[in-house]
């Protein structure tokens, strides 16, 4: 699921280094946008061209560094810092005390050992380093810690993902009465651990580790898409029957597989008009087949209608790289109810079955209902 967005009109390929606003002119989110992806080209560009893919910094030298903890069970650490990945900021802020509020000091280091460089608010006694289980974006985190059998090599993933309110409701403005107005990008890590032979080492080249270049390879697949051409009609007041597009608002199509990663014989199509941002957080679970939502919709067309398809998911699913549960939905407006034709899969339901605002399913996890269309 996105942001409601008239569409996407960066091109890397002409070459724009800025846009200026006019005086008098409308202005539009799409020019907004473009700017915000110019900016961040250049960025990582920038930052991969001077620095390399794979950067610690000399100011944060402990920055990601893996070690066994030196107390207590066994388990792994993460070091405190920063790491420069394909351009993109990865950062590990520590363990941060959330029983003492944070302060605003420009002597002491924030993110490793700079002295007051970012000018930012931190924690009065942040951990160097944080324990396995306890990474931030972190799926699921294993009550019992990394795994102690066998030998493992320890990769750091970091990628993009896009924060809606529905994803993080501070977004929305208290003193609009919670309108929704922007989403972010937010830059996600984890540290993850591939097991490998007995026989690997730090100097292994990465091509003898068996499969290790197949788990890190990219998705291959590609999609291309294309219009369907029609006749022009002399009389220029004439478009052609089913020709041209001729609604009322902007809309951005998005289409992705639906389906594993790993095995795609069983893979779907999905896709949705408005880049899949008519959406609805989970008020309740009311059954293993029926959620009530915030809302059925923001007007007569943007909203739920039975017979859609929509896709139910949450942060678990996100961050763990899979899909959410294609269903199709009936609607009840007056209760603000959708109730799918088959059982949600068990990981998506809390324990407390039809108890209001998700008392016994981690908040954090921000179950939400986007709509789209699957085949």
């Amino acid at each position: 699921m996105g942001g409601d967005y008239s569409r996407k009109s960066f091109d890397e390929l002409r070459d724009f280094a800025g846009v200026f606003m006019q005086q008098g002119h409308v202005t539009l989110d799409a020019d907004w946008n473009q700017l915000v992806a110019i900016l961040e080209r250049r960025l990582r560009a920038g930052t991969v061209d001077t620095i390399g893919r794979a950067v610690v910094p000399r100011e944060t030298m402990t920055g990601f560094e893996i070690r066994i903890a030196p107390s207590g069970p066994p388990d792994l650490e993460i070091g405190r810092g920063r790491m420069y990945v394909h351009g993109l900021l990865a950062e590990n802020h520590g363990v941060i005390d959330e029983s003492n509020p944070p302060i605003f000091d420009r002597t002491r280091r924030t993110s490793g050992d700079e002295e007051g460089v970012l000018d930012e608010l931190i924690s009065r006694e942040p951990g160097d380093y944080v324990p396995y289980a306890d990474q931030p974006y972190l799926a699921e985190r294993p009550a019992d810690g990394p795994p102690t059998d066998g030998r493992h090599l320890a990769y750091l993933d970091v990628w993009r993902r896009e924060v809606t309110p529905l994803k993080d409701p501070s977004l929305l403005e208290p003193a609009l009465g919670g309108i929704d107005t922007t989403t972010r990008w937010q830059t996600v890590w984890q540290v993850r651990l591939f097991a490998v032979d007995a026989d690997v080492d730090c100097a292994t080249p990465d091509d003898e580790i068996t499969g290790w270049l197949d788990h890190i390879a990219p998705s291959a697949a590609r999609l291309t898409t294309d219009t369907v051409e029609f006749d022009t009609p002399d009389d220029p007041c004439l478009i052609p029957p089913g020709g041209g597009y001729r609604g009322l608002e902007n809309q951005l199509y998005r289409v992705e597989i639906h389906g594993d990663a790993d095995d795609l014989s069983g893979a779907r199509f999905k896709w949705s008009r408005d880049n899949a941002s008519v959406a609805a957080a989970v008020e309740s679970f009311e059954a293993d087949d029926r959620v009530i939502v915030r809302r059925i919709g923001r007007d007569s067309i943007l909203r739920f209608r039975t017979g859609d398809w929509v896709e139910v998911t949450d942060d678990l699913r996100e961050l763990r790289g899979e899909p959410g549960d294609m269903r199709r939905v009936t609607v009840d407006e007056d209760t603000q109810t959708l109730e799918f034709d088959t059982a949600l899969s068990a990981d998506l339901i809390p324990t407390n079955v039809g108890q209001r605002h998700l008392a016994g399913l981690v908040p954090t996890r921000h179950p939400r209902v986007p709509v789209g269309g699957g085949v």
